[in-house]
């Protein structure tokens, strides 16, 4: 009894102090971010969440729509919100201690499975792990993924030998939350109810275990599937979008990582607009919320019966992204806050995860004779790498390998020495060829930091464009070009904004570069069209037009504005046809009627055609697309 006391002492003691030394390296960090320019910005998903949330707060804490989003972190958010204010940073300053508060979670767990060296060495690989100290402080939901993971793997550890029904239903409601900020992990309540089935030392209990473990989850998820039900009047666990997600990283054009389904649009307010247009449009109905994601299931499986041996390549790259040591840009990326932040860009250099995956597999054979324990790991951990490889990877995706990788990178350091004096050379050496092995894998040069701080600078620029900061967003093209050359969105952008001052020749090459980069670009096509028209080059105009329309078919303004071209060259037929296509797509656009009426009444080319109306205006993309 004294022992058991004596313990528990010592691991409040140092999980005191593990949690002590995280906040301080947390607290620095933010401190330093504080005075960088992306401290205050909200962008993409940050923005949707910080709107939503600030919608909640003020009282609306039903919604009208089906979520399409994990609804966890934005209902976190207006709690927030409702008990401290909305000022970021109150915000990062409540992650930064979710985020102190997983490495204490992790040190438990590490303690439990392994040993109290084990333990205290997970705690501070958390503490100093560069992409969890950025998490931690980022406006995203990633903070609540490494808590809830680091949390369930303590509690997991507490369940070894023998499970009690209350550590089964706590587990549940874990996964429940979970679930609720990273869908994918639906996963891991098929993997650890087989677990217990199989596995469980209580035979006469096992299926009670299960069953409370599915309980706890249906504790969290029931209410929710049971409001988008009464607002959308479909059953969903969380979200409607695993159509689109599952299309996105499983079509002819995909490369493993996030792309929208339109070139330039992976704004997320834009992007879920998309995805129901795109739908609808082939369709040729109006489509729930399921149905949407249905036709989008179905195209990908679609593609992968036809394409085989293509999504067997594909799935390949994705293994390759997915743990490769670079961290994989979404709207902002770690080395861009690394600018601004000399611990975290410290903590970059020496510990990335190129370095913790090579020491986790160490771990793994250092602690393979003790592995009919450590099942429960090997599992969640590989499936959910499965359910990553079967969507698309970026650095929020396999963010929660880290807490797995964590405990075997400590028992691997930790049970280091003991193994080299307890094996023969023969199998240190084999050892020692696998370590190295993935060491390589992992830092193979794939994936271009560069490239990763460009997109930052990027959609930076889009937020301050969109503040009227015209100048400074303008400052940031620039410089994401500079980093990157190759940089569509940043290209075209700068150019809409030289175009929107009338320095058309500064505009029209930009726009040209942006199109040879990315040929796809239908709205630069259109962008590029207009700057032509407007320097008079009339011809290479209407060509640029119809070549974003080839990409676009369905964009109304497209079609209008190359009626109006074709009626200011006096070509009243191919302007009466553009017209007419225009109101095909959207037969509520009034002006587009007129310019088609005015068209039908044309006199002959030799008359002098009507003025036409003024085409849309130039906007920049929104979002920069990862490639």
């Amino acid at each position: 009894m004294a022992v058991a006391a004596s313990e528990a002492r010592e691991r409040i003691r140092w999980s005191l102090a593990i949690f002590v030394v995280a906040m301080l390296i947390r607290i620095v960090h933010v401190w330093q971010l504080s005075h960088s320019f992306l401290f205050e910005l909200r962008m993409g998903d940050s923005r949707v969440y910080h709107l939503w949330a600030r919608t909640i707060a003020d009282g609306d804490w039903l919604g009208s729509e089906v979520f399409y989003q994990a609804p966890l972190y934005p209902y976190f958010l207006a709690v927030v919100y409702r008990a401290l204010g909305d000022d970021v940073m109150i915000v990062r300053g409540v992650q930064i201690t979710l985020g102190a508060a997983a490495c204490v979670f992790i040190l438990q767990a590490g303690w439990r499975y392994f040993s109290r060296p084990v333990g205290i060495a997970a705690g501070l690989i958390l503490a100093v792990y560069a992409p969890a100290i950025y998490s931690d402080a980022m406006l995203q939901k990633s903070v609540l993924d490494i808590f809830f993971i680091c949390l369930l793997l303590w509690v997991l550890s507490e369940m070894d030998p023998r499970p009690s029904g209350v550590q089964c239903g706590l587990l549940g409601v874990l996964l429940g939350g979970l679930i609720l900020t990273r869908e994918n992990a639906l996963v891991f309540v098929v993997v650890l109810c087989i677990w217990i089935l199989v596995d469980s030392r209580e035979n006469s209990r096992r299926a009670a275990h299960a069953t409370l473990i599915l309980a706890g989850v249906a504790l969290v998820l029931l209410p929710v599937a049971v409001r988008n039900w009464h607002v959308g009047g479909e059953l969903h666990l969380t979200t409607a979008q695993f159509g689109h997600n599952f299309y996105i990283g499983n079509n002819a054009a995909a490369d493993g990582s996030y792309k929208p389904l339109l070139f330039g649009r992976g704004e997320p307010l834009i992007e879920r607009t998309d995805a129901i247009a795109v739908a609808e449009t082939a369709l040729g109905r109006s489509l729930t919320p399921g149905e949407v994601s249905s036709y989008y299931t179905e195209a990908a499986l679609a593609y992968i019966r036809s394409n085989p041996g293509d999504w067997v390549s594909l799935m390949g790259r994705k293994v390759v992204l997915a743990f490769n040591a670079v961290e994989m840009v979404d709207t902002e990326g770690q080395y861009t806050h690394a600018e601004s932040s000399l611990l975290l860009r410290a903590f970059g250099w020496v510990f990335h995860f190129g370095v913790l995956a090579p020491i986790a597999a160490l771990g793994v054979i250092v602690t393979w004779p003790r592995r009919r324990r450590l099942v429960p790991l090997y599992l969640l951990f590989l499936s959910y790498v499965g359910t990553v490889l079967l969507f698309y990877v970026f650095w929020r995706y396999r963010l929660p390998f880290v807490p797995f990788l964590t405990l075997f990178a400590a028992a691997g350091l930790v049970g280091l020495r003991d193994f080299l004096h307890t094996h023969t050379s023969a199998h240190v050496a084999a050892s020692a060829v696998v370590v190295v092995g993935v060491a390589v894998f992992c830092n193979w040069p794939v994936l271009d930091k560069r490239y990763m701080r460009s997109l930052t600078h990027t959609n930076v620029g889009n937020e301050l464009v969109e503040a009227d900061r015209i100048d400074a967003g303008m400052e940031h093209y620039r410089e994401a070009i500079r980093l990157r050359a190759d940089n569509a969105n940043a290209a075209h952008n700068l150019g809409v904004l030289h175009a929107q001052r009338g320095d058309l020749a500064l505009a029209i090459p930009l726009f040209r570069n942006a199109v040879r980069i990315a040929p796809r670009f239908a709205r630069a096509h259109f962008n590029l069209a207009r700057a032509l028209y407007a320097s008079g080059e009339h011809h290479a105009g209407i060509e640029s037009q119809r070549r974003g329309l080839a990409l676009e078919p369905n964009d109304a303004d497209g079609f209008n504005a190359l009626g109006e071209a074709y009626a200011d060259q006096g070509q009243w037929s191919e302007a009466l046809r553009a017209f007419e296509r225009a109101l095909e797509i959207d037969a509520s656009r009034s002006d587009v009627r007129a310019n088609r009426e005015r068209a039908r009444r044309a006199q002959p080319p030799d008359r002098a055609p009507p003025e036409p109306a003024d085409p849309p205006a130039t906007q920049p993309s929104r979002g920069a697309d990862p490639s």
